[in-house]
């Protein structure tokens, strides 16, 4: 059998998709010694000991994703405790680090899920784009918010130059559209100068795709 395959056993046996005896068989029809049996006891870290009991087996499936003691401490240490395997895999597989968590926190983003960490840390969503956002005034933007305007490229920067052109009321979905449709505030100012003023997001569009 190879280490792919057993590990692949490990890692069900973490899930909770096969139990120890389970393994033990599929192990055996392998043709491998199984030590699974011999390796049943509960296993607790003195470091992890605000987390969940973690078996041998688990223990050795974490191992397999090089999730040690010291990336457990620390994740707790950032907030995240009683994290089950699956999921302690899952952060360290997306490289989501006790940093990102604690950084995160203190932009004001305190009760994400594990899903979420690991969906911020694949879009590049960081701690200082949060910030940035909240300081011009989007405080209550969701974690799909901040996903959508950072794959857009919508920054705090574009988002200063519309407010200060008087669009403070903008919305995610208007942001993005504006964006996508290269509408800046320089097009505003030019528009307003030929006399067109009070438009809105769809002319704001509409008068910059006739433009083109």
């Amino acid at each position: 059998m190879t280490n792919q395959e057993r590990t692949k056993i490990l890692e069900m046996v973490a899930e909770g998709s096969l139990t120890v005896e389970q393994a033990d068989q599929l192990l055996e029809r392998l043709g491998v010694q199984s030590q699974i049996s011999a390796e049943k006891q509960p296993y607790k870290s003195e470091n992890t000991s605000e987390f969940a009991m973690f078996t041998k087996e688990q223990l050795a499936a974490l191992g397999v994703y090089e999730v040690d003691e010291g990336y457990i401490k620390a994740l707790q240490e950032a907030g995240l405790r009683d994290l089950t395997v699956k999921q302690l895999i899952s952060l360290k597989n997306y490289e989501v680090e006790a940093d990102d968590v604690r950084a995160l926190r203190e932009a004001g983003l305190r009760d994400l899920t594990v899903k979420q960490l690991i969906s911020l840390k694949t879009y590049e969503v960081e701690a200082d784009d949060v910030r940035a956002l909240r300081e011009v005034g989007f405080t209550d933007l969701t974690v799909e918010h901040l996903i959508a305007l950072k794959n857009y490229e919508v920054d705090a920067e574009y988002m200063r130059a519309l407010r200060e052109m008087g669009f403070t009321d903008l919305t995610v979905k208007q942001l993005i559209a504006l964006k996508n449709y290269e509408v800046d505030a320089d097009d505003i100012k030019v528009m307003r100068a030929a006399g067109f003023t009070d438009l809105t997001v769809e002319q704001l569009i509409a008068l910059k795709e006739l433009g083109e």
